[in-house]
């Protein structure tokens, strides 16, 4: 039995304690244990790995901008653990031999464990896909072009509620889109501006029917208040911590856009009080090359898996989050959304830990988190990042550095 040592949070608080593994599963929690291998992490915090619920890894098709190896990499290097990657790459998964080839290709090449979304364009396209781990579905355009009209919608929701398939959903109502005179970011924010998400939500509460409902990257307050009853809610580093008065150009240009100030601190104040269930990344790298074109050609998305809980663990440690609330939104809450033994550091959970001693402050450089795309919208702040990660008890991060690669496995989100 493996054993790992340190301020372990525990059932909501923080206290000396030792954890047993055996097998990749945590088989014992106590004051004193002795095991076949004993680590001690001294002071350092051990807290439960992190599951990011909404990744872009651009595999297949864009692996120029990303490949499932070099984003699983740097997921671990930022202390998650487990990833659900999105469906809209090249060709998307929309089709089961799709969905067949991505798991073929993916397989044995991935950093920490992974789900995969596919995206039905129909309702008769979901007993096709019921290999997938949920859907994804985009009631506007974005990258990859996979949104669907309303009749669509209806019939994917109603398929998927009786496959019993968690729905993602992109909530944007291109009919709130306008051509604002303004260019750059603030102009992105007017061209798809708050009234479009939370149009879009209000359609989805008249056709929801029994689907399972996860709202993904809700940017505003406003949106929030339109949330259909009982969905589960996601916001994004970058929407909680970036407005669109933060001098990014076109590194900045994401979907739905950067907010001001504002939005973005009246955002920050709803996750602080409970209001949003899940912190996912939406990592969505491009090129620099892409990146740095004229703002109108600048394809929307920006990196973020390796970042996400370095940068929160930050302001715990500044004292603006509770240590319990960034590990609610990180850890526990998606591995409920999601139905996986993960998450918690309880009995019977997969033994997948995060070790950081909050005390050592870094800054966000590109080359630290090892992204293919070679650039972070978060440069130059501070953020905390791990010692150590282990992955079913595998130390995948040591030392701040990869210590272990293709140790990830596929994982099968549960049904309700």
């Amino acid at each position: 039995m493996l054993v790992i040592k340190g301020r372990v949070f525990y059932r909501g608080r923080l206290e000396p304690l030792s954890i047993g593994i055996d097998e990749g599963r945590i088989v014992a929690v106590r004051k004193i244990l002795r095991g076949d291998e004993e680590v001690d992490h001294g002071d350092a915090l051990v807290l439960p790995g992190c599951i990011d619920m909404h990744v872009h890894l651009r595999e297949p098709g864009l692996t120029e901008k990303e490949d499932f190896a070099s984003g699983t990499r740097s997921a671990a290097l930022g202390g998650v653990t487990t990833v659900f990657d999105m469906p809209n790459t090249r060709p998307p998964v929309s089709t089961r031999p799709d969905l067949e080839e991505k798991a073929a290709r993916v397989r044995g090449r991935a950093a920490v464990d992974y789900g995969l979304y596919a995206a039905p364009r129909s309702g008769s396209a979901v007993p096709r896909l019921l290999g997938a781990d949920a859907f994804k579905v985009y009631m506007a355009e974005s990258t990859g072009s996979l949104q669907i009209g309303t009749e669509e919608l209806e019939e994917v929701l109603a398929a998927s509620a009786e496959a019993d398939r968690l729905v993602v959903v992109h909530a944007e109502d291109a009919g709130k889109f306008t051509t604002p005179s303004t260019r750059g970011l603030e102009g992105h924010h007017m061209a798809r501006p708050k009234e479009s998400e939370v149009s879009a939500l209000q359609l989805l509460s008249k056709v929801r029917g029994e689907a399972r409902l996860h709202v993904a990257h809700v940017t505003c307050v406003e949106a929030l208040d339109a949330i259909p009853e009982g969905a589960t809610t996601e916001a994004s580093p970058h929407h909680l911590l970036l407005d669109f008065r933060r001098d990014l150009k076109g590194f900045g240009k994401v979907n739905p856009p950067l907010r001001p100030p504002e939005d973005r601190d009246a955002l920050w104040r709803a996750f602080v009080d409970g209001r949003i269930d899940v912190v996912a990344s939406d990592h969505a790298p491009h090129t620099q090359e892409e990146k740095e074109g004229p703002f109108d050609e600048v394809p929307s998305g920006v990196p973020g898996v390796a970042t996400a809980f370095p940068l929160l663990l930050r302001k715990v440690k500044a004292g603006a989050l509770t240590l319990e609330r960034l590990v609610r939104t990180m850890a526990d809450r998606p591995a409920e959304i999601l139905g996986l033994p993960k998450g918690l550091i309880e009995v019977g959970r997969d033994a997948d830990l995060v070790v950081v001693d909050p005390r050592r402050t870094e800054t966000v450089r590109a080359k630290r988190i090892r992204y293919k795309c070679g650039w972070t919208p978060f440069e130059g702040m501070d953020a905390c990042f791990p010692q150590t990660v282990y992955l079913r008890g595998d130390a995948v991060v040591e030392h701040g550095e990869t210590a272990a690669e293709n140790l990830g496995r596929p994982i099968t989100a549960a049904k309700r």
